[in-house]
């Protein structure tokens, strides 16, 4: 697992960046003779299915001119929404994208037809002079891909001469896109590419040449990045959510053509569903590790059902890096895989052997999660180690992050990751160890968590191994934050009882340590940032261990 991380140098990214601009600009010049340069398109075919979660409610605001996207509002006030000023790199993309048409499709109205052919045609009077977040690769992929989906919505009632422009629109994006996938180097760019230029040889008459190409393209891409546990090669749940909600109608789209779908597409989907039913917690939510936020329970429920393999989640994702212990109504999940590669940690979080606790329905350990923003538009202090129900030494994190050219990505961090299970009379314990402050510090990070058969009793032990202390005293800091539908209250002896709606109470000690609450934010909420609160536990002293326990206390009454 420890050749999952790649080490980079700032002047080895700033010379990558160089390079890929440069390559770019000779593929440019090759790409005048290719054949995607003389594609004629004439008409569309099909359709492919968008399974993303629609609101029509959201239809609505877009006519009022309110685009609330990445967690921001802007107030067209009768202006095109294409000439506000971007509150955030994430919202002038999200606009760019198009993805929310599909609120308007939801809308099935002709006043929503109407709004969205004008919206495109907005996009396209200004097709010479887009900003550069319309024209980055993924952002390009995402709105080939809505002009696919929602042609039904954007075609119904088009004239000749919209119908002829939208074709246009769409040929220009695939030139784009086969032009600027080059320019970055990580790895779900070139994958999202292929898929959204595979799907435009399936749906559009004129450009059948690019599914062979492509196709072969998107299988390469799959087997490199979808791993043999079925995660990703970021390691990053929501890029299988995203991923899964692309290639399942790719797959029908196939399928409708008379087609034979590529054998990588179809495998790639057979791993990845058992792999996010093993990060799933009993209320249907994904666990929040590596730039994962708030859970779609409906979409992820759709998802599931258009490919069920039945049975029990997994255990163990060892390629990933995750783990699993279940007992009783209790779910524990931990992250125990090094950082993932350079090129592909650009939303990756420096949360090695952090992990959530659930019983039944009620969340009660949980990581901060993210707010709905891509990674680069978020703040390190959302990425560090102290954002999760993880061990620490001196509250540092274990990864080292740098921004460049708008992106922040990991460049040092855990290598070594180890985990081991074993079942005893005490239940089932997972040993692990990372080495993600070694280098620096010298200390080797040891976690040790048991659940009992009940899943009644979590017991954990925590050491920093080769702690001094040096000259700051740095001592062993573990933090567990809490869900916010949980109250917590410090009783007199020094332990901590959790109540909450959905479930028993659970009381928290700790051992030869000092033992506090403190504020916390929960950022993954489907209705926004939340006020919550975390326990944290310190050693007494600089090497000294940390051991703790959350038991069930006793039962709501009925």
């Amino acid at each position: 697992m420890g050749g999952m991380g790649v080490k980079w140098t700032r002047t080895g990214w700033a010379f990558g960046v160089f390079a890929r601009r440069s390559a770019m600009l000779i593929r440019r010049v090759a790409s005048t003779v290719l054949p995607l340069r003389r594609m004629h398109l004439t008409r569309f075919l099909f359709a492919p299915p968008d399974l993303r979660t629609t609101d029509p409610t959201i239809a609505a605001e877009i006519y009022a001119g309110q685009f609330v996207f990445a967690g921001r509002i802007m107030d067209a006030r009768g202006r095109s929404p294409f000439d506000l000023p971007s509150p955030s790199a994430s919202w002038a993309e999200t606009l760019y994208g198009f993805g929310w048409l599909r609120h308007l499709q939801a809308a099935n109205s002709s006043l929503a037809r109407d709004n969205a052919r004008a919206l495109v045609t907005d996009l396209m009077e200004r097709t010479n002079a887009l900003p550069p977040a319309a024209l980055k690769a993924s952002v390009i992929a995402r709105r080939l891909m809505a002009f696919l989906a929602q042609s039904p919505l954007v075609l119904d009632g088009a004239d000749h001469v919209f119908y002829k422009a939208y074709l246009r629109a769409v040929r220009l994006d695939a030139r784009r896109l086969h032009d600027a996938r080059h320019l970055s180097d990580d790895p779900l760019v070139r994958l999202n590419a292929a898929i959204a230029l595979c799907a435009l040889g399936l749906c559009v008459e004129g450009a059948e040449r690019l599914e062979k190409r492509f196709g072969h393209e998107l299988a390469k891409e799959l087997d490199d990045q979808v791993l043999a546990d079925g995660g990703h090669v970021s390691r990053n749940p929501r890029v299988l959510i995203d991923l899964l909600l692309d290639v399942l109608p790719l797959r029908s789209t196939y399928a409708a053509r008379g087609m034979q779908a590529p054998r990588a597409l179809v495998s790639a989907i057979d791993r990845i569903v058992p792999h996010l039913k093993m990060l799933r917690h009993p209320d249907g939510s994904i666990a929040l590790f590596n730039g994962m936020g708030a859970s779609q329970v409906d979409a992820l429920a759709t998802l599931f059902a258009s490919h069920d393999t039945g049975g029990r989640a997994a255990t163990e994702a060892p390629y990933a890096g995750y783990q699993r212990l279940e007992a009783g109504a209790s779910v524990l999940i931990m992250d125990t895989g090094p950082s993932p590669p350079f090129a592909a940690s650009s939303e990756a979080l420096a949360g090695c052997l952090s992990f959530e606790f659930s019983h039944g329905r009620q969340r009660i350990f949980v990581n901060c999660g993210l707010p709905h923003q891509t990674g680069r538009d978020l703040p390190t202090e959302l990425r560090a180690t102290a954002a999760h129900t993880a061990a620490s030494y001196g509250d540092l994190s274990s990864c080292t992050f740098l921004t460049r050219l708008d992106e922040t990505r990991i460049v040092s961090g855990p290598e070594r990751v180890t985990a081991e299970r074993s079942v005893g009379p005490d239940g089932e314990t997972l040993r692990t160890s990372h080495d993600g402050f070694q280098a620096l510090h010298g200390v080797l990070l040891r976690r040790t968590v048991t659940l009992d058969a009940s899943g009644d009793r979590l017991s954990g032990h925590d050491e920093a191994e080769g702690a001094t202390g040096g000259a700051q005293g740095k001592r062993l800091i573990c933090r567990f934050h809490l869900h916010p539908s949980l109250s917590a209250e410090l009783l007199p002896g020094g332990e901590v009882l959790l109540a909450g709606a959905r479930g028993p109470s659970w009381l928290f000690t700790a051992s030869e340590a000092t033992l506090g609450l403190e504020e916390s934010v929960f950022f993954a909420g489907m209705d926004g940032t939340r006020r919550t609160l975390q326990i944290v536990v310190m050693g007494l002293e600089p090497d000294s261990p940390v051991s703790w326990q959350l038991k069930r206390h006793a039962p709501l009454a009925a």
